[in-house]
């Protein structure tokens, strides 16, 4: 019998390293033949290092970004695509149908789940709708009521925390509002801070969910994580991501838990996250079960069966080239 066969591109592949080096691997376990591509706008990321095939692309702001991939996902059988930052999400979710046309199925929630996880107002609004505990949004007129400082201060379209501003008085806050484009202002919650990774089949269907506790950021993302089986979260979570529409693939979800166990629910990002490496080696393979339904084949039923109390510690690495395959 013939082994199966699947090329996997990923877009802004950056310095994701260890899931494309994860996925590779699950290739290999699985005995399917094919490729990892990474593509990057850049010679110099990472990742490309480490997978079978690094092609350069466009930026995703120019013009002719979705025709190369598209001309990429057809000129090497590309059967999985990942988008990795938030910045493509969206061109990729509204060029699915084009990219199918060449065999290639995009791993990304439906238009209207990334226009909403992207756009913090209507994260915000999609919250309230269905009944999902989350900060206030501070408005003008809410702003002249409110005593209360401090408050956060953050542009609706930022990602990696780039922008987010603790105000502690109307002085900063009148100051920040010129200062950071597109600002909203937010009540400050407080609390321990989850990020949880939850899984929804291609069908659409959740299918596992892992919290992690962000015990350190830098830059953004999670430098040390641990694992939390905490069912509470879990269901709170799993709930947002059924709310979606046309979810699937790995989203993240982002939460307070406040000292009286209070859920409150800040952020969606539909794409895999810099701290999923965790929830990786606690034993949730979401690669494995993708390519697995992907492919037609039997996927694990124990997809709950993680481990609770695992911690992550990442560090710096480094990987040598010579100066002229950068350039």
């Amino acid at each position: 019998m013939s082994l199966p066969e699947l090329n996997i591109l990923f877009s802004a592949a950056g310095r994701r390293v260890s899931l494309l080096r994860h996925f590779r691997r699950t290739l290999d376990a699985l005995g399917v033949r094919g490729e990892i591509l990474a593509a990057d706008a850049g010679r110099s990321a990472p990742a490309a290092r480490v997978a079978d095939r690094a092609i350069q692309v466009p930026r995703v702001s120019a013009p002719d970004y979705i025709d190369r991939m598209l001309a990429v996902c057809a000129e090497h059988r590309v059967g999985m695509l990942f988008p990795l930052i938030d910045t493509d999400l969206l061109l990729l979710a509204q060029n699915r149908e084009r990219f199918a046309a060449v065999g290639t199925r995009v791993v990304v929630s439906s238009e209207a789940s990334v226009a909403l996880s992207f756009d913090k107002r209507l994260t915000e609004a999609f919250f309230r709708a269905h009944g999902i505990d989350t900060p206030a949004v501070l408005d003008e007129q809410a702003l002249d009521t409110h005593a209360d400082f401090p408050v956060l201060i953050k542009p609706w379209d930022g990602s990696c925390g780039v922008g987010v501003t603790r105000i502690r008085n109307a002085e900063e806050l009148q100051f920040f509002r010129r200062y950071i484009p597109h600002a909203m202002v937010q009540e400050l919650v407080n609390g321990e801070e989850f990020t949880c990774d939850v899984l929804a089949g291609l069908d659409g269907r959740v299918r596992c969910v892992v919290p992690r506790k962000r015990l350190e950021i830098r830059g953004g993302e999670v430098s040390k994580g641990l694992t939390v089986k905490d069912p509470a979260i879990m269901a709170a979570a799993q709930r947002v991501v059924e709310c979606l529409p046309g979810a699937m693939g790995c989203i993240t979800v982002q939460c307070f838990r406040q000292g009286d166990g209070r859920l409150r629910f800040i952020e969606i990002n539909p794409r895999f996250g810099g701290g999923f490496p965790l929830a990786l080696h606690a034993g949730a393979d979401f690669p494995r079960w993708l390519i697995q339904e992907h492919l037609g084949l039997p996927v694990g039923s124990a997809m709950a069966d993680w481990q609770d109390d695992l911690a992550m510690l990442r560090y710096d690495d480094e990987i040598l080239v010579a100066g002229s395959e950068i350039r």
